[in-house]
């Protein structure tokens, strides 16, 4: 995976490359709460304006959102047990590297693929 390559980073070593990226700040936000306890599902999106620097790409005030699902098991206190957490972490990575248009996360693109009609206006090429 893309972010393999930086290796085992500590909590904080890995907020520091974030830090250095997203220089007004990295929100992380709860989007639509899909199910209520004892198993609450819910979507989510972490954002920012890369605005400083990753690695060797230099940021130009481009925003990059990556998003999620998350499904968090709660006891009868509503304290969380088990936390299960889905997302794309490589198109967010290639994007910090500038390998990536930040355009191809808008939406959560990277997560649900392509959520425009699938067929209209596009080729499709069936095999007999």
């Amino acid at each position: 995976p893309a972010y393999k390559k930086y290796g085992e980073l500590s909590f904080e070593e890995s907020h520091d490359l974030f830090r250095g990226a997203f220089t007004s700040g990295f929100p992380w936000e709860v989007l639509r709460v899909l199910s209520g306890p004892p198993y609450v599902m819910f979507t989510w999106r972490h954002w920012g304006i890369l605005d400083g620097k990753f690695q060797d790409n230099v940021g130009h005030g481009e925003q990059l959102e990556m998003y999620g699902v998350c499904r968090v098991t709660v006891n009868q206190e509503l304290k969380i047990q088990k936390i299960e957490v889905y997302y794309d972490p490589e198109t967010f990575i290639k994007a910090l590297e500038g390998k990536l248009k930040p355009s191809e996360l808008k939406a959560g693109k990277a997560l649900l693929g392509d959520v425009e009609c699938p067929h209209v206006g596009k080729e499709l090429k069936l095999r007999v």
